[in-house]
């Protein structure tokens, strides 16, 4: 990547910083809705955090399903290149890693398999495409327990792959990677909880996440204009003082 292209990605990672602590402000605003709104003595909620806690178990106890991971980390970055109109030329995965090669690639290829939880995405259309069939109304607990376990997938091996600092985020610039996938998360998370709550809507979501976001980018414009001002009036008055260099 060539220095202003850097520099670029750098740029607009910080202009999207306010918009990440804004998602993860409409987060904690949903989290604490969870609880005030009784959310939790749904089933849903169980067989969700129970699939969640499964996975979590089998992930620190467990041999981990590497090969399982690398298959779907490469799967989503050739879905990806497809919904570019793009050619996959080589598809390799192993227990020890995989690639892909394709005449196409940018940010969104890149960090696709790091926001999109193909696993999730995959089990909810089978439950959809079984239940058109033959309704399964009743074991919808199963279908929740489903993406818990699914979802915990993704979360847990994307962690570990952002630690072990893979070479999808340092192409596109690590500070642009973490903060476009820590944002892409937090609104994927909140729109599926959006879905299944009784008491929130997406009018509701999508209002608070614009007033958390005029908020988080009013208080960053006050902050660069005081520290602006104070700034500009310490160089004045060493200036004045002649102690300025």
């Amino acid at each position: 990547m060539s220095l202003p292209t850097r520099l670029l990605r750098i740029g607009i990672g910080l202009l999207l910083l306010p918009l990440l602590v804004a998602a993860a402000w409409v987060l904690l605003d949903l989290s604490r809705l969870l609880w005030t709104g009784r959310e939790w003595g749904h089933p849903w909620f169980w067989a969700l955090g129970g699939g969640l806690a499964l996975w979590t178990a089998v992930y620190l106890a467990l041999p981990r399903p590497v090969w399982v991971y690398v298959l779907g980390h490469e799967l989503t970055h050739a879905l990806a290149v497809y919904l570019h109109a793009g050619t996959v030329y080589r598809f390799h995965v192993s227990h020890r890693g995989g690639h892909i090669v394709s005449d196409k690639n940018n940010w969104i290829i890149s960090l696709a398999p790091y926001f999109l939880p193909l696993y999730s995405l995959l089990w909810i259309a089978l439950w959809w495409s079984v239940n058109f069939y033959t309704p399964l109304g009743k074991y919808a607990w199963v279908l929740f327990a489903g993406i818990g376990l699914t979802w915990g997938f993704h979360l847990t091996f994307t962690f570990s792959m952002i630690r072990d600092g893979q070479s999808d985020l340092t192409s596109q610039g690590l500070f642009f990677s973490l903060v476009v996938i820590l944002l892409l998360n937090f609104l994927g998370i909140e729109t599926g909880l959006v879905a299944v709550m009784d008491h929130a809507t997406y009018a509701q979501f999508g209002a608070a996440l614009w007033h958390r976001v005029a908020a988080c980018y009013l208080a960053t414009g006050h902050a660069l204009w005081t520290g602006a001002v104070d700034t500009a009036q310490f160089l004045a008055r060493a200036w004045k003082r002649g102690s300025l260099f």
